[in-house]
């Protein structure tokens, strides 16, 4: 299966379909999580990311600013390893097994795109990423998806053409 570029479709219909063969058990090809902590993290980041917090300042802090630029810039990840960190430092598990966190991920992702049918003009904010509008959201998550699904094997390349 060839990734679409369409993200919503991809989001949408794809994610839950290759999350169907993340195994409990699967080696991340790099990063401290397991298969259930990625999939943790992907649910909590896309509904927390919705929220809005606040207004923004006048002014964009320095990590508002590179938000802004990795956005601009395409939004692609990188693995980058924190000093001395290991896999005591993740978060507690929420979820009671793997599939448990999988069954929940449409409806995370449903909530990105109901979010901004019901207010099209609706732009997120919290002081660490800044304001997001709809396109932002689409952007972040289409390469935050792609990039943990490639961490776990799920996606054979992480870049525009990737295929499972």
């Amino acid at each position: 299966m060839k990734v679409s570029t369409d993200k919503k479709e991809f989001l949408v219909n794809q994610v839950p379909e290759l999350l169907k063969n993340l195994r409990a058990d699967a080696a991340p090809n790099f990063g401290l999580m397991s298969p259930q902590h990625m999939v943790e993290h992907l649910i909590w980041v896309t509904k927390s990311s919705l929220k809005r917090k606040g207004d923004p300042p006048a002014e964009p802090t320095k990590s508002q600013a590179y938000f802004r630029k990795f956005l601009n810039n395409g939004a692609h990840f990188q693995h980058r390893p924190k000093e001395g960190q290991t896999k005591d430092d993740l978060t507690a598990l929420r979820y009671g097994s793997l599939e448990e966190a999988v069954a929940d991920v449409p409806a995370a992702v449903a909530r990105i795109f109901s979010t901004f049918e019901e207010n099209p003009t609706y732009k997120s904010y919290n002081d660490m990423m800044g304001e997001f509008s709809k396109e932002d959201h689409e952007l972040m998550h289409y390469e935050h998806f792609k990039w943990h699904l490639y961490q776990f094997g799920l996606l054979d390349q992480y870049n525009e053409s990737a295929e499972v």
